[in-house]
């Protein structure tokens, strides 16, 4: 039985995101500490990704009392050419910079093809 070349589906993914999609910054801050003795001043990095927007969706999640909790995020796709998104970071649009909440790697075959992206609104 042959396994499936899920390298080759990457390329695909990348094309096809570079060619819907378009250029956005993504801005990492690292490092730093502020103390009364002297402080370090952080790190910051920028990346450019590619993406494109999937729109607005709910998300739900449960509060301490097990209540449901609806938030409403938008939805990128983000290339794997470039630099990985993490929670934290910031990308960058044509109408601001907003925070990545949530990451997750489309990764079938363990290749990682592309990434969900939700950042708040």
């Amino acid at each position: 039985m042959s396994r499936f070349d899920y390298s080759r589906l990457r390329g695909t993914a990348d094309r096809l995101v570079g060619r819907f999609g378009y250029e956005a910054t993504l801005h990492r801050t690292t490092g730093g500490s502020d103390t009364p003795w002297g402080g370090m001043p952080p790190t910051r990095q920028a990346f450019s990704l590619t993406v494109v927007e999937e729109g607005t969706d709910t998300r739900y999640s449960r509060d301490a009392g097990g209540a449901l909790i609806p938030r409403t995020v938008r939805v990128l796709r983000v290339s794997a050419a470039g630099e990985a998104p993490q929670v934290g970071d910031e990308i960058e649009l044509a109408d601001g910079r907003h925070e990545v909440a949530r990451v997750e790697p489309l990764q079938p075959g363990g290749i990682v093809l592309l990434f969900e992206v939700e950042i708040s609104i």
